[in-house]
C-alpha cells in the first residue's frame, strides 16, 4: 500500500482523522493513526521492503461497537489482520480502542 492509499482507507471509516494528532480535539469519535515503529525486511545490505507498525485510535464517549465494527469491516476489506485493545482514558472520559497492524508501504 501506498501512504495514499493507507490514508483513503482511514478516510473511509467514515470518522474524522489525522494522521499523529489534532491540534484540537474534535467532538468524538474520531480517529488518530500513525507508525510507531519500523519493521523493514531487509536483505543485501539493504531495506528490502518497508514494513511498518501501524496503530488506528480510536476515540468514543461510549463503548461503540458499531464504530469499531465499522473500523473492522475496512481493514480486513484492505487484507489487513490486526489486534484490538480498548482502555478508558479517565482524565478524558473516553475511550480509547487500538487496532494494531502491519503495513508494507510501497511509494
Amino acid at each position: 500500500m501506498t501512504k495514499t492509499e493507507i490514508a483513503t482507507m482511514i478516510a473511509s471509516f467514515g470518522f474524522n482523522w489525522r494522521y499523529s494528532h489534532f491540534s484540537e480535539t474534535p467532538t468524538p469519535p474520531y480517529i488518530v493513526y500513525y507508525y510507531p515503529n519500523d519493521a523493514d525486511v531487509y536483505a543485501d545490505n539493504s531495506n528490502f521492503i518497508n514494513k511498518r507498525a501501524m496503530f488506528i485510535e480510536l476515540y468514543t464517549e461510549k463503548k461503540d461497537e458499531a464504530s469499531e465494527a465499522a473500523v473492522t469491516a475496512k481493514l480486513a476489506e484492505a487484507g489487513l489482520t490486526w489486534y484490538k485493545q480498548t482502555d478508558y482514558l479517565n482524565d478524558e472520559k473516553l475511550y480509547q480502542t487500538t487496532f494494531e497492524t502491519e503495513v508494507f508501504i510501497n511509494g
